[in-house]
């Protein structure tokens, strides 16, 4: 039987959870504008829910951003890797938060993992889980394509990697509820699509 590569995936996390925590621990410049484009959106206090929280680099941050996030992540060995609190271990297309109950919802280079075909319906459980106005964050690989390789852990540490470009997300993100804000675009080891967006009013 072929391997779901979602569990392929979360496998390897779990495996190299120690040491992706230790090589990540530093905030990007540009993920730091990021940060602060998106609690610039919120009102203080807002609840946010970093879905794909890894180790909780980005979740400390918005806490400190003044906002009440919560963690959501697939591997557990990514969340022991953490040691955070408000933490839940989760599918992304399931996440346990009930409709409309999110002042935003951030989701940094996560759903690259996410297989193209579930990739609605993912987004569409995001759009339920942020009430009208609210912000969604949500940072992709910029490119086509998807499928299990190796990457900096080596040859025992295979994930799914699904690439995006801006005409996919500015189709599929308004069909689920969210209007696109604004669309940054960088690059470190890969070519990153960093797309920002509300929740239709309506």
């Amino acid at each position: 039987m072929v391997e779901d590569p979602v569990s392929i995936t979360r496998a390897t996390y779990d495996r190299i959870a120690e040491n992706y925590a230790a090589a990540n621990s530093d905030v990007p410049a540009t993920v730091r504008d990021s940060l602060a484009r998106f609690l610039g959106e919120l009102m203080p206090g807002g609840v946010v829910a970093d879905v794909g929280c890894g180790p909780g680099r980005d979740l400390v941050e918005l806490r400190r951003g003044g906002a009440r996030a919560f963690g959501f992540d697939l591997s557990l060995g990514m969340l022991t890797a953490g040691h955070r609190e408000g933490v839940v271990q989760c599918d992304m297309g399931a996440i346990p938060i009930a409709t409309a109950s999110l002042d935003g919802l951030w989701c940094a280079a996560a759903f690259l993992h996410i297989p193209r075909e579930r990739g609605p319906g993912v987004l569409a459980g995001f759009a339920r889980a942020v009430r009208p106005g609210g912000v969604l964050h949500l940072s992709v690989s910029e490119g086509e394509g998807e499928s299990v390789e190796p990457r900096a852990y080596g040859s025992a540490a295979a994930r799914l990697f699904v690439h995006h470009d801006r005409g996919d997300l500015a189709h599929l993100l308004p069909r689920v509820g969210f209007a696109i804000t604004a669309v940054h675009r960088s690059e470190s080891h890969r070519k990153w699509l960093t797309i920002s967006a509300l929740r239709h009013r309506s």
